[in-house]
């Protein structure tokens, strides 16, 4: 899941986005360009995952935590029965240098040092998850940006062309930018944790922002779905289809109350029902 759910998510946004800056390509050349576009960068974060399964256990953050846990914290705890300091641990196990993720020879005892600082706060209990899940996190956040980008690639186009669109699309598109936007915040927090207590914290945080957003996303979707199955919502994503150089922007609920509290309705509404090529348009 930690793979397929970003992958699929920016597949769904980036074909969208392909769908509106491209009608004039076939179906499957937007799709062949959006399979280019996400598979090619998810093969380029994820393909060590597929390479070997135990990937996360092979990294060079994980392989120093395991020995400093093993032949410094275990056998320190073991032997005198309280924690080590970092100090302690440094003196009984020397971490290599790594390169490219291969070892190439043993720190310095400063840099030693300093390495087993880093790591200290991922010794105790189960504080090692947080360590060990934090490249797949940080792939997730790649991802995430890659969404986000389109995203914006969306609205610059909306703003530049204002095309028709079909109903609540736009509002269904910039609750997936806040949702993403939240990912990529959330996923930056589980690798800054530290410990299992905080990681647990940030999720929680998380999960209240990401089921609101989705409750908004259940409203829209359901109050397009009543949308399109009405008389006037066929007709209007008919014509959206065949013929959208002839109609212009469905105006909703919420485009009437923005409107209501920022514009004079009297003014635009010529505007926003005026024929395109119409004079008065």
């Amino acid at each position: 899941t930690g793979i397929a759910y970003p992958l699929l998510l920016a597949f769904a946004i980036v074909y969208v986005v392909i769908d509106l800056l491209f009608r004039e390509f076939k179906i499957y050349q937007k799709y062949l360009v959006a399979c280019l576009i996400v598979f090619g960068l998810a093969g380029y974060y994820y393909h060590p995952y597929f390479q070997n399964p135990k990937f996360l256990y092979s990294t060079p953050e994980t392989k120093d935590l395991k020995k400093a846990y093993n032949d410094g914290w275990k056998a320190y705890l073991t032997e005198h029965g309280k924690e080590p300091t970092p100090e302690q641990i440094a003196n009984v196990v020397q971490l290599p240098a790594w390169k490219d993720g291969e070892p190439v020879g043993l720190l310095q005892h400063s840099d030693n040092l300093q390495r087993v600082r880093e790591l200290y706060p991922y010794l105790p209990g189960d504080n090692y998850k947080v360590l060990l899940m934090a490249p797949l996190y940080k792939n997730g956040i790649y991802m995430n940006v890659l969404v986000v980008f389109f995203l914006f690639l969306y609205f610059g186009y909306l703003y530049k062309k204002d095309p028709p669109q079909g109903a609540y699309i736009d509002k269904i598109a910039f609750l997936f930018l806040i949702f993403s936007s939240m990912e990529i915040l959330h996923s930056w927090g589980y690798i800054k944790a530290g410990n299992s207590a905080t990681w647990n914290q940030v999720f929680v945080i998380g999960q209240y922002v990401s089921i609101a957003v989705f409750l908004l996303m259940v409203l829209f979707f359901g109050l397009r779905l009543r949308f399109i199955t009405s008389v006037q919502g066929e007709f209007y994503e008919h014509e959206l289809v065949h013929s959208p150089q002839r109609i212009t922007r469905w105006r909703d609920w919420v485009d009437n109350l923005v409107l209501s509290y920022f514009f004079n309705a009297k003014t635009i509404r010529a505007r926003f029902f005026a024929q395109r090529g119409s004079k008065s348009a």
